[in-house]
């Protein structure tokens, strides 16, 4: 079977990765890529490393990718672990880390000069012992006539970590070649593409789904990393529109912050009539932040068909649905309940980037058909599969989907059944197409109906006043009652009223509800930069959730006083990735 190492026996020649460094772009050809891998691999041969699992903490893409290759060669299974940037703090981060280590139960933990000291503490959190901390380049061993070894597992990738315990999706060879030629598949990937990607290499869209998809077909990648795109997204338009490169990948937001940072003076001579694929997955997209991308980039040669939504999760490797590029992807309104085993009344349609529409929050767009080897039904709450246009829970079978979670928890693995991956993620298919609505567990009931959180957060960033990436909503029940903590990252309250507004639509009366406004970082996250919506509900029902509470029909959820800020110059404004 043909694996993701092959192209290190025959790289190409003159293509590489594009990383960017000191403002500027500096090519490190694939050939010596796989030198440098060869060369970690024999670093960790030296050390006694030849198998199980290693914990790569790496913030550096150019430090991180041979490092990455490096231990898949030298037989050992990588196991990346999100950037301390994605965290409030750095005690906040090595609680994380140890958390991970200690369900990673890694053979070494591998780590450069600037995090070895929060990898030391973090090691010393978990009882893992020292962590190998990787010499200059070129103090590197010579890798000489090391032969390349393959582990039956072939990458142990961590969940994001919305519900809590963090765990590690068990990623076969079998799996991740699967995915990678299905990608290359859907996307119709040739020699003549090139990719660019700012998503952190620790989260499988960013490090399967650019990193190893472009490695893989051996096209040029144009690699930064999510600090130099918050800093410059100009410089992400730039790839396409000056260099001439075809593929990208973005969350919902990645295309928002660039239309609302990137000026018209910097568009000025670019050209983006070679670019054919525009992903946008990770998060819900928002069919209006979509359409003022394409309308800002229109008049410079963005053609709309190039976006194409699609869907995937860790637990299937990474893709399983996608809209295919150059078709057009659609967006459909809904009316009415969205109740599980009832049939969705679809109201309107229209086209993603072209049509602007002015409720968004009903408003749901296709994630496509299934990727090659994959299949996807939706079910009900026993397992029954549902016929087309019905409400249900999204179920996956195929080659992709992984073997298990490495957990602590006996009761970790159920969602993966001899039926297929039960995903936790509700939706409906429509006319053969996946339509995405939202995760389960962030759901109520209000009088029969199923609210989800993340359409009532898609109607309050559409408000004046709440911007885009600094609101989140947390749905549960406490004291049999429903309710709703609202927490808004934004100054004044000249917002509240229209949020409360909103709420009350929503949901009714019998909900609880508690509208918090807090500082920038409060809300807490997962690594790909989800609110973790549980946390937040269970902050919120203990008081430890720092703001003020600026609205609330439930007086027992009140909010701890304001702590002191923490670093967050490189958050990434709720991007998830």
């Amino acid at each position: 079977m043909n694996t993701v190492l092959d192209w290190l026996d025959s790289p190409a020649p003159e293509r590489g990765i594009h990383y960017h460094r000191n403002g500027d772009w500096h090519l490190r050809t694939y050939a010596g890529i796989a030198e440098a891998a060869r060369s970690t691999a024999a670093f960790l041969h030296a050390n006694g490393v030849t198998r199980g699992v290693v914990s790569l903490l790496i913030e550096e893409p150019e430090t991180f990718v041979p490092a990455f290759l490096g231990v898949m060669y030298a037989g050992a299974t990588p196991s990346p672990i999100a950037s301390p940037v994605t965290f409030g703090g750095h005690e906040a981060f090595t609680e994380h880390a140890a958390a991970v280590l200690g369900a990673a139960e890694p053979a070494a933990v591998l780590t450069d000069a600037a995090l070895a000291p929060l990898a030391a503490t973090a090691c010393a959190k978990a009882g893992t012992g020292t962590p190998l901390v990787l010499p200059d380049p070129a103090e590197l061993p010579a890798a000489g006539s090391l032969a390349r070894r393959t582990a039956d597992l072939a990458l142990l990738q961590f969940t994001s970590g919305s519900s809590g315990t963090p765990k590690g999706v068990r990623v076969t060879g079998e799996n991740l070649t699967a995915n990678v030629r299905a990608i290359h598949g859907w996307l119709g990937v040739n020699s003549e593409d090139s990719c660019s990607s700012w998503l952190p290499l620790y989260h499988d869209m960013g490090l399967i789904g650019t990193f190893l998809g472009s490695v893989v077909a051996q096209i040029d990648l144009w690699l930064m990393s999510p600090v130099d795109f918050i800093r410059s997204p100009a410089r992400w338009l730039d790839c396409h529109g000056r260099h001439g490169v075809t593929i990208t990948t973005a969350p919902n937001f990645g295309y928002g912050y660039a239309t609302s940072r990137v000026r018209e003076e910097e568009l000025a001579g670019t050209d983006f009539s070679a670019w054919r694929v525009a992903m946008s997955g990770a998060e819900r997209v928002d069919a209006r932040v979509v359409a003022d991308f394409a309308a800002k980039l229109a008049p410079y040669g963005f053609d709309s068909r190039a976006l194409a939504p699609c869907y995937g999760m860790a637990e299937t490797t990474l893709a399983v649905t996608g809209v295919r590029p150059g078709t057009g992807a659609r967006i459909v309104r809904t009316a009415g309940p969205l109740a599980t085993g009832a049939p969705v009344t679809v109201t309107d349609t229209g086209v993603l980037g072209v049509d602007r529409p002015e409720d968004p929050a009903r408003w749901i767009a296709g994630c496509g058909t299934p990727v090659p080897e994959t299949a996807v039904d939706v079910v009900d709450e026993d397992g029954a599969p549902l016929p087309d246009g019905t409400f249900g829970e999204i179920r996956v079978r195929g080659t992709s989907v992984a073997d298990g979670y490495q957990s602590p928890d006996p009761a970790a693995s159920e969602p993966f059944g001899e039926d297929g991956l039960r995903t936790g993620d509700a939706g409906f298919l429509y006319d053969g197409e996946l339509y995405v609505v939202g995760r389960i567990g962030d759901s109520l009931k209000v009088r029969g109906r199923k609210v989800h959180a993340e359409d009532v957060e898609a109607a309050l960033v559409s408000l004046p006043g709440v911007p885009p990436g600094r609101c989140a909503v947390a749905l549960g029940t406490r004291d049999a009652r429903s309710g709703a903590v609202v927490v808004v990252e934004a100054p004044g309250e000249a917002w509240l009223e229209a949020v409360t507004g909103v709420l009350r639509s929503a949901l009714d009366t019998t909900v609880d509800v508690t509208v918090v406004r807090a500082r920038r970082g409060t809300i807490p996250r997962t690594s790909s930069g989800k609110p973790r919506r549980r946390l937040l509900w269970r902050q919120a029902a203990e008081g430890t959730l720092a703001g003020d509470v600026l609205h609330s029909t439930h007086p027992t959820h009140r909010p701890a006083p304001p702590k002191a800020p923490q670093p967050t110059a490189t958050h990434l404004d709720g991007a998830a990735t």
